[in-house]
């Protein structure tokens, strides 16, 4: 097969046993070899052997698919699982980012959602590092009701400054990745603000039918 995986693609095909190999063996016969790679026997196995309900029913659940009480590792590996069946809804990255991003629950995402992140790899690794500052806003907020101080009394000063190293090393990370380079943030701009308007930012969900 003539394909950037073709060395994988090749053990794949040879899995292919008895009436499925010769299906295979029949159509490559009478298509154009320049035709023939992985994309071409996804489509092709597809078309043949999953019926358009079940990749219909796969991708309504990729795309109403939520974290709820997942974990970020949970999530994530359901998110890349189900997308297999919806490629078309995320033709880019930075679409595949927004879709990862609107399911996450709200308190993550009021987080990572004012970081514009565009690189799927560097989405994943701030989200984690979002869920771990809000376990620890969600445990110093439970002191300090169980010490009986004002829910702020002790919760505003640990996750503000929290919040701020998370930002710091975003922008440090994110320059490092070489997307939105040469844009300068103001460093007189308070790191809260940009948390208070999240929901100026504009939620980019696939249109796929």
């Amino acid at each position: 097969m003539s394909s950037n995986r073709a060395g994988s693609d090749k053990v794949e095909i040879d899995c292919l046993k008895d009436s499925t190999y010769q299906w295979w063996n029949t159509l490559i016969a009478v298509v154009p070899k320049d035709r023939v790679n992985w994309d071409f026997f996804q489509t092709e196995f597809k078309k043949k052997y999953i019926s358009q309900r079940y990749l219909d029913k796969k991708r309504n659940e990729f795309l109403e698919l939520k974290q709820g009480h997942r974990s970020i590792a949970q999530y994530e590996k359901e998110f890349m699982q189900l997308s297999k069946y919806s490629w078309e809804c995320i033709p880019i990255e930075v679409v595949m980012c927004n879709q990862f991003e609107d399911g996450l629950n709200e308190d993550i995402k009021l987080l990572v959602g004012v970081l514009g992140l565009k690189e799927f790899t560097v989405m994943v690794d701030q989200t984690n590092k979002a869920d771990e500052l809000s376990k620890a806003k969600r445990k110093a907020d439970f002191e300090a009701r169980d010490t009986g101080k004002r829910p702020m009394g002790k919760s505003f000063s640990f996750p503000s400054k929290k919040l701020k190293e998370f930002h710091s090393r975003t922008s440090a990370s994110t320059r490092l990745s070489g997307r939105d380079k040469g844009k300068q943030h103001s460093s007189s701009r308070p790191q809260v603000t940009s948390i208070v308007n999240v929901g100026s930012v504009r939620n980019n969900k696939p249109e796929c039918q």
